[in-house]
């Protein structure tokens, strides 16, 4: 899910059942989990935003949040008999992150199985990112999604985008008179 949402860890980890709009496939990003608790408000201004849910996100979503009461939050411990209490960054990272990215492979271009690089959970927000640019959806779009409160941090994805340079090669082809150059 963070993949396909770029949320941030307290963002999905502070994520609420009623948060969830499954009729229109969106999520609302509102509380956030933090090491003192929920917190009411996420990170800055831009930051409490409407993320749409690809199909195939939902649909394992929905596997998931069937049980669960209005309010409850989505994800939680269910660890050594203490099931339901709001996740804790570093024993997740430790507990559920590291050793599934140490057990994690692909298939490289060549066919060839390859390990998962040490990757933090971070890297799905900026994958996501990634992702989005490289199929052409705008950068605005992009900082709307990810809640950045800056241009600027999303405009480090802008070297991704296909065809970056395309729209300025053609407005300098339709120029009428075309700058030349005295010999």
């Amino acid at each position: 899910m963070g993949v396909y949402t770029g949320l941030r860890w307290g963002e999905l980890s502070g994520l609420h059942r009623h948060r969830i709009d499954q009729r229109r496939s969106r999520l609302f990003v509102v509380e956030v989990n933090t090491k003192r608790g929920i917190k009411e408000y996420p990170k800055s201004s831009r930051s409490r935003r409407e993320v749409p849910l690809p199909a195939h996100v939902l649909e394992a979503l929905e596997r998931h949040i069937y049980r669960l009461d209005r309010d409850a939050v989505v994800f939680t411990t269910v660890t050594k008999g203490r099931a339901g209490r709001l996740l804790d960054d570093g024993n997740w990272r430790r507990q559920t992150w590291w050793p599934a990215i140490e057990n994690a492979h692909y298939f490289d271009d060549y066919g060839e199985q390859q390990l998962v690089p040490h990757y933090p959970p971070h890297s799905m927000r900026h994958t996501c990112a990634s992702w989005l640019v490289q199929k052409g959806v705008s950068l605005y779009e992009v900082q709307h999604l990810l809640g950045h409160e800056s241009f600027q941090t999303t405009q480090r994805y802008a070297h991704l985008q296909p065809d970056a340079h395309k729209a300025v090669l053609g407005a300098w082809e339709r120029m009428e008179t075309p700058l030349t150059i005295a010999t």
